[in-house]
């Protein structure tokens, strides 16, 4: 029954996270996507430092840009902040069930030299406080935006190493990620936000031509806008064993993440009227070199050729007791109801079938069992390489 109910909340918790993040990500885009596209108005328009002509939707649409306001406090106002609070949110309560209910599976990566279920847990909570106090101490006393972004680059980088030490390959990309969203969005509720409530009392005080309206909320936007693929890999690359569970996941991560941010520099160009699709080019080199880096020691290693002989019985030994007790139809390890990923490994033939697989995720890197939970030993996981170099017989 617990697994059943955690299975639900996961899929509801997922699905709302997945729809707070396109607003959020969308509105983000969107907005920066107008801000970089306005143009000086033709002929001037008081207190009017851009416009923007465009069509959609059968409709023609002007924008304007008022850096300090119309000169009075329009009623209808609308704010972009629930998109953020709504994302982090639901991201934080879907962190809870799947990493911290599970901490034991998903969070940690077992055996005697790792952190406890419950150790884990206070890490994850407190890498999400750390990561926000850091950056904004970073902000607060780093004038220059370029030396800036170079040490929130290489902060990130950082803690991508610590997490991959204390947690699992997957449960270390998923942090960064966490991380990064914490950034984004305590940008929007601790600095973006007040900022910009001080602006309209400024303006409804008339000091507004006074006031700073918003230095320190644009370079932190310039940090949300370019730290928003990262974060998009570092959720999606969770399903992706080749990724988090190389030898190389630090680097691929952070080659990936660089690729990201030269594509999203692309369209932030495109939008300011001097498209350089040179940083194209530059994405898909890092990520071509990502791809090398991240591949499997034996991937291009004969399919047959001689091997030595395997005893299929000790192969269908160590099927059953470390594969099994999860990936069974009904599975005998407690807290799974059924198998994961609808992946049933109660037989040899069975695993033979998925031989690739297994090698995947146990022999190229050590990711199952989550956690090691069966206790599956390095002997064993050599056994189960000659067995599948042999063609994965059954007798």
């Amino acid at each position: 029954m617990e697994a059943y109910i955690a299975d639900w909340l996961h899929l509801g918790l997922r699905w709302l996270h997945v729809v707070a993040a396109i607003t959020w990500v969308g509105s983000s885009f969107y907005f920066n996507r107008i801000d970089r596209s306005f143009r000086p108005p033709v002929p001037p328009v008081d207190r009017v430092s851009g416009q923007l002509w465009s069509i959609h939707g059968g409709s023609i649409y002007n924008y304007s840009r008022y850096p300090t306001g119309p000169g009075y406090v329009p009623d209808n106002l609308k704010w972009s902040k629930w998109e953020s609070f709504g994302t982090w949110v639901s991201g934080a309560l879907l962190l809870a069930v799947v990493y911290w209910w599970g901490a034991g599976v998903n969070l940690v990566t077992g055996g005697p030299d790792g952190l406890s279920p419950a150790l884990g847990i206070l890490v994850s909570i407190g890498s999400m406080v750390v990561a926000w106090v850091v950056y904004d101490v970073m902000c607060r006393t780093i004038p220059s935006d370029h030396v800036l972004s170079v040490a929130v680059a290489a902060f990130m980088a950082l803690l991508l190493w610590i997490f991959l030490q204390v947690f699992s390959g997957k449960a270390a990309f998923l942090h960064v990620g966490i991380a990064m969203a914490t950034l984004m969005a305590g940008n929007v509720w601790f600095v973006i936000l007040p900022g910009q409530k001080k602006m309209l009392q400024a303006i409804k005080d008339g000091t507004i031509d006074r006031f700073d309206v918003g230095a320190s909320a644009k370079r932190r936007n310039y940090h949300s806008n370019y730290l928003t693929l990262p974060i998009v890999f570092a959720m999606i690359a969770s399903h992706f064993p080749m990724t988090y569970g190389s030898a190389h996941a630090w680097l691929g991560f952070i080659l990936i993440s660089a690729a990201g941010v030269a594509v999203r520099h692309f369209f932030n160009t495109m939008h300011h009227g001097h498209t350089q699709s040179r940083w194209l080019v530059v994405a898909a080199v890092i990520s071509l070199g990502a791809i090398v880096l991240l591949a499997p020691p034996n991937l291009a290693a004969p399919a047959n050729g001689p091997v030595a002989a395997v005893e299929t019985g000790r192969v269908a030994s160590i099927i059953e007791t470390r594969c099994a007790v999860c990936h069974a139809v009904k599975p005998t390890l407690p807290g799974f109801n059924a198998p994961p990923n609808g992946l049933v490994l109660d037989s040899l033939p069975a695993a033979a079938a998925h031989a690739q697989k297994i090698r995947q995720m146990a022999v190229d890197a050590p990711l199952m069992p989550p956690g090691n939970l069966t206790g599956m030993t390095e002997e064993e996981r050599a056994l189960l390489a000659a067995w599948i170099a042999a063609g994965a017989p059954t007798k």
